[in-house]
């Protein structure tokens, strides 16, 4: 793999971590509270922070269906509809695009994971 593609693994994986947490203003108004030095490597990633390919990555991403079964949450998403948005973003790499995709999917299947288990896990406390 190239030193850009690891690259923007990491970039995507910093954004998805970020996903959901402080934004960058509010760190910024956390960091000008405590006075603390501005970090670029604690800083949240916004979306307009990412690279143009990963836009459209997490663009596509968001478009796919999900597929999810009650008792065990989200499996993965419906790629059916890929080939369409393939053609629509005019993708030239698809092994990278679905790479990137894969990452996403794995952080949304293994949180999705997580809150079903925390939750069976509070119904059992509460017996």
């Amino acid at each position: 793999m190239d030193q850009e593609k690891e690259a923007s693994f990491k970039e995507l994986d910093k954004y998805l971590q970020s996903s959901g947490s402080m934004t960058r203003s509010q760190y910024l108004q956390l960091i000008e509270q405590t006075g603390r030095p501005y970090d670029p490597n604690k800083a949240p990633v916004a979306f307009e922070d990412l690279s143009h390919d990963l836009q459209i990555a997490v663009h596509i991403y968001n478009k796919l269906g999900n597929r999810i079964y009650g008792d065990v949450g989200m499996v993965g998403k419906d790629y059916s509809n890929l080939p369409i948005l393939i053609d629509i973003y005019d993708i030239q790499d698809r092994g990278y695009l679905l790479e990137l995709l894969q990452v996403q999917e794995a952080k949304d299947v293994s949180n999705s994971q997580a809150a079903i288990k925390k939750m069976h896990d509070d119904i059992k406390k509460k017996k």
